[in-house]
């Protein structure tokens, strides 16, 4: 087979009319790589090398798919030494994230060993940010890898816009095959952008068929035998083909006062559509290696402010080329006091929605000159389209742009976003359309013309409104008939079709109209019919076209799937488009009657009923690359059974399958412990009662490390559910099955008793849901008007007040509705399961190999009523006598000691916050009793009075006599007239401490509660300031923070 026929498929990408950006970037791979190795990318596998795998079916070349982990790289390497040397280009093609898991593999002894071979390493700037759960373009992590461990081995290279990305591809295609002072080069580009769109194919410049050419060229010219080093190769690069991607790209007036630097392809198009009047921007093309000469050489002289558009999410790459730019302006003539250039980030996080709008409103924030967001060609149009991700309806926008694609001198790009959190499933749709494919924006479209809403109760988790320019329209599919409803009354919109009134209010005041789409009777009857009607509802109300044309494009997006004559008979003879379709003006949307004003009967006028609205997002989090992953599964109801059956069952077991588990409901592993010791270390008439226990661990086989923590399965009180069972009716040895959590058609049969004791949170709080499961089931008028107020938007005030300040629980709410009665099966599955709670464990195993401590605070209070209330675990934990058994399992931790013994260890802890510093201190003992040399070992601990909290105060003072404790700084906050806290006796040992830390390369510790983290964290801050004021150097104290974090030299355990 010859190569030609191999990639023949690529180079049909050139002549398509529509593409995905992935597509082309991958077909200059394809064309040019030897040998390709694929990463596998979270949510969708193939996300970046799909295409790549189609191609390759021919077995044109070596194709091999990977997972990311461990040891990334050694493949590919491995490949490339045994293959053809100098001669062959493996191109390696994985996500952004995973870039740290190649390091060892080029940087070690199997990465030496391949050095005759060139690699390419294509990779999508992507990641998942779990504190946001949002999908996002990631290039710190990429760029800080190669920057920080990498540097002198890749070139990196990414596109400042869409329309170069294939030339960018090429480019490092050529700097791998040809720059011998690099290993190979990196392609980093937009991952999700260029998955997510479709685009013209004329906003990309195509390279794919003339580039084996242009590198056959290149190679000639450069005289390749005797080396070429990476400047050589661009500069004739540029040369030859006359693309001009230099390092940096400038746009903008020739003397700006405000300068933007942006690295990726959206960031950069974006302010380069902003620049004008006072402002400019330079986009990174090649951010490594740093040319400072070309950067300060493209900076225009008249620059007052040079703004760098970074990465938040603790990334460093900002940091890096921030001190790549303020090094190159200090260097040079700029760096001069007279002409000094002020250097400033805008940082962004990871889930910051990039659109026109946005980045308008940054350069008003910093530029002199007030812009408006006018990027886009007039002559283009945009709508957008929401939906359920998993909705009959879900094809529309698609269809709708494949009939705006046939259109001759127009063109179409089309995105789409998954929102798999919010309403359980979000889809949206982003569709522009017009003459000019390159005025479509490849971030997101934030003002659209009409928007499409196919199901109303997303009206209450995004803000369709405020995504339709004014004067635009909304089509929106009704949810319940509309026959007979007067549409001139606010309750026919808000209580029959439960459309929101602040929506409402928006659309009216932003002038637009809405058309609602009566959809019921074709549910079911016409399989097609909503789907007709949404899309002869848009092109009617976007572009005034009449029905005769409106068939002919649902026709055309059919796929031939419908007939014309079946269309003319719904939309024409039938009406539908007249009788299903009902538009409504702005000026004729109801409203609600405003508020009274104040007036002498009624002095403060007419009481809102309900809370203020939450302010809705405007885009959806988009958390995946396609909708939920999920499947309608039938779970059995809970049922009940009898002793006599389970005992049928218990001697049949083979028969019927049965298994006996410990906590089959429980997804850990767990172990039954005994009470060895608990011993209460506060005195008896002190109103804190903090105890230690310690429980046998001998035989169960249960391992734990140091800083983990012990989750405890703790028990109701017996007497208390006895009661409750008794007054509720409930025979407490019947037996109830329950579908297990992980496997549905298991059931796990126990006592009642056994159930309301071990399995339900019954003395815990109940959430919102079950007060709306109860309104149901109450059979008394006034308990069901009581709970149906209560559950009302106008009675969250007073359900907060049942959670938070009366502290009700479920036998409460069931004594003061007693109408509403769940049966048993009912109860069982409303109320909630009770929940683990896990303790920091206070020992070391080393020290005690079959022991765990614990050091508890019973968490207590008084209700409303003088009723006084216990935290449900820590009481049922300091009710334990010795010889008692419990349920427990472990839970890992991030806390470790330093890898080196004699490191300093800092601790800092407030009350039960001290239990996994007893740990530590039995680790460092463990460690001095091996004859190990160990660091110093500061203590810092807090609490208010000594006498009565000086939480193993005993341990400590023989500890630091015994030399393993350096020093002990305690705080008594309240034992002297002035307060004392932690870090002011940190403050009293800052010297030692700088040494300890700074230049022992000592960790920090702090556990207990959150609310001191500030204060302690700012006691940090001066230890390091202290140091580099000693040292005489500048340093980012906020970054350094961040760098003990990840480096785990400052370990925060708070709750």
């Amino acid at each position: 087979m010859s190569l030609a026929a191999s990639t023949s498929e690529a180079k049909a990408v050139e002549h398509a009319k529509y593409v995905a950006p992935v597509d082309a970037v991958s077909a200059v791979v394809y064309e040019n790589a030897d040998q390709l190795f694929a990463y596998e990318c979270f949510s969708q596998r193939d996300l970046l090398y799909g295409s790549l795998q189609r191609w390759n079916q021919l077995q044109g070349k070596f194709f091999q798919e990977l997972q990311v982990r461990a040891g990334a790289g050694l493949a590919p390497l491995g490949f490339a030494h045994g293959g053809d040397g100098e001669e062959s280009l493996t191109a390696i093609v994985a996500p952004g994230y995973s870039l740290p898991y190649f390091v060892a593999a080029f940087n070690g002894t199997e990465g030496a060993a391949a050095d005759g071979a060139r690699f390419l390493l294509n990779v999508g700037a992507v990641n998942y940010d779990e504190s946001s759960g949002t999908v996002y373009n990631d290039y710190a992590t990429p760029l800080d890898t190669v920057v920080a461990q990498l540097r002198d081995k890749f070139v990196v290279v990414t596109p400042t816009n869409l329309q170069e990305a294939e030339k960018i591809t090429l480019l490092a295609v050529a700097v791998s095959k040809f720059a011998t002072d690099f290993r190979g080069a990196l392609n980093l580009f937009d991952a999700v952008s260029y998955t997510r769109n479709v685009v013209p194919r004329g906003q990309i410049d195509s390279v794919v068929s003339q580039s084996p050419h242009l590198l056959a060229s290149l190679q000639k010219h450069l005289k390749c035998g005797a080396g070429s080093s990476f400047t050589q190769v661009l500069d004739k690069f540029n040369e030859l083909t006359q693309f001009h991607l230099h390092n940096f790209q400038y746009t903008g007036p020739e003397h700006p006062e405000t300068v933007f630097v942006t690295l990726g392809a959206v960031q950069s198009e974006l302010f380069a559509n902003q620049c004008g009047g006072d402002v400019g921007n330079i986009a990174v093309r090649i951010p490594t290696p740093f040319d400072a000469d070309k950067f300060v050489a493209i900076l225009p002289t008249s620059v007052q402010n040079l703004v760098l558009i970074n990465q938040g999410n603790g990334a460093s790459h900002g940091n890096y080329l921030k001190n790549q730019i303020n090094a190159a302006l200090f260097y040079s003539q700029r760096g001069s006091q007279s002409k000094k250039t002020n250097v400033t980030d805008y940082v962004y996080e990871p889930d910051f929605v990039w659109s026109p709008s946005a980045a308008a409103q940054i350069v008003n924030t910093f530029a002199k000159t007030t812009r408006a967001d006018t990027t886009a060609n007039p002559a283009n149009k945009q709508f957008i389209y929401w939906g359920r991700d998993k909705g009959d309806n879900v094809d529309v926008p698609a269809r709708i742009a494949k009939s705006m694609s046939l259109d001759d001198g127009k063109y179409v790009n089309f995105k789409t976003k998954y929102d798999n959190i919010t309403a359980a499933g979000l889809f949206q749709a982003q569709l522009q359309y017009g003459p000019d494919p390159q005025g479509f924006t490849t971030s997101n479209v934030d003002v659209a013309s009409v928007a499409i809403v196919e199901d109303v109760a997303l009206l209450k988790e995004v803000n369709v409104a405020a995504t339709v320019q004014t004067g635009g329209d909304v089509i929106l599919v009704a949810r319940k008939p509309l026959a007979e409803q007067d549409l001139s009354k606010l309750d026919t919109f808000v209580k029959h079709e439960n459309i929101p009134e602040q929506f409402l209010a928006e659309l009216t005041a932003r002038e637009i109209n809405l058309t609602l789409i009566d959809s019921e009777e074709f549910f079911g009857e016409q399989p097609f019919g909503v789907s007709v009607l949404i899309q002869a509802a848009f092109w009617a109300r976007s572009f005034g076209y009449n029905t005769d044309e409106i068939i002919k494009r649902v026709y055309v997006a059919s796929n031939g799937q419908l007939e014309t004559a079946d269309l003319n008979k719904f939309l024409n003879e039938d009406s539908a488009l007249k009788t299903n379709v009902v538009q409504i003006p702005f000026e004729k949307i109801p409203q609600a009657e405003p508020a009274a004003e104040p007036s002498k009967d009624n002095p403060e006028g007419e009481k809102q009923k309900e809370e203020e609205q939450p302010e809705l997002p405007i885009f959806p989090r988009e958390t995946s690359f396609g909708p939920n992953n999920t499947q309608n599964v039938t779970v059995p109801e809970s049922q009940t059974s009898t002793v006599q059956e389970i005992s049928k069952r218990l001697a049949f077991k083979e028969a019927y399958g049965i298994t006996k588990k410990l906590r089959p409901d429980l997804p850990v592993k767990n172990y039954v412990v005994k009470v060895k010791t608990n011993k209460r270390v506060t005195p008896a008439d002190y109103d804190r009662y903090i105890f230690n226990i310690e429980f046998d661990i001998s035989g169960t086989g249960m391992q734990y490390g140091l800083g983990e923590a012990l989750g405890i399965h703790a028990r109701n009180n017996e007497q208390q559910v006895s009661e409750f069972l008794e007054n509720y009716g409930l025979d407490p040895n019947a037996i109830v099955q329950v579908p297990n959590k992980d496997n549905h058609n298991v059931l796990e049969s126990r006592t009642v008793f056994q159930s309301f004791v071990e399995n339900l949170d019954l003395f815990g709080k109940p959430p919102k849901r079950f007060y709306e499961s109860l309104v149901e089931l109450a059979t008394d008028a006034d308990d069901k008007a009581k709970l149906e107020a209560l559950v009302a938007p106008e009675g969250a005030i007073e359900l907060k007040k049942f959670q938070d300040i009366e502290f009700y629980n479920y036998v409460d709410i069931l004594n003061l509705y007693p109408s509403a009665r769940p049966s048993l099966q009912q109860l069982v599955t409303l109320i909630a399961p009770l929940k683990r709670r896990e303790y920091s464990i206070a020992s070391s195993q080393k020290m005690h190999p079959n022991e765990v401590h614990l050091l508890i605070v019973v968490v207590d209070w008084f209700d409303n009523q003088g009723r006084k209330r216990f935290g449900q675990a820590s009481k049922y934990i300091s009710d334990l006598q010795p010889g008692q058994e419990l349920v427990v399992s472990v839970k890992p931790s991030v806390m470790k000691l330093p890898p080196n013994p004699e490191q300093p260890v800092v601790m800092s802890g407030l009350g039960t916050g001290l239990a996994p510093f007893k740990a530590i201190v039995e680790e460092k003992l463990w460690q001095k009793q091996q004859g190990q040399t160990i660091g110093e070992v500061y203590l810092y601990l807090g609490s208010r009075h000594k006498r009565e909290e000086y939480l193993y105060g005993e341990l400590w003072e023989a500890y630091k006599d015994a030399g393993i404790i350096t020093h002990i700084g305690a705080a008594f906050s309240r034992d002297q007239p002035q307060k004392i806290y932690i870090q002011d006796r940190i403050r009293e040992t800052l010297p030692e401490l700088r040494t300890a830390i700074m230049d022992k390369q000592g960790s920090f510790y702090l556990c207990g509660p959150t609310w001191p983290v500030p204060d302690i964290t700012q006691a940090l801050k001066d230890i390091i300031s202290a140091d580099a004021q000693e040292k005489g150097i500048k340093i980012d104290l906020n970054a350094m923070i961040e760098e003990f974090k990840d480096t785990s030299r400052y370990i925060l355990e708070v709750y």
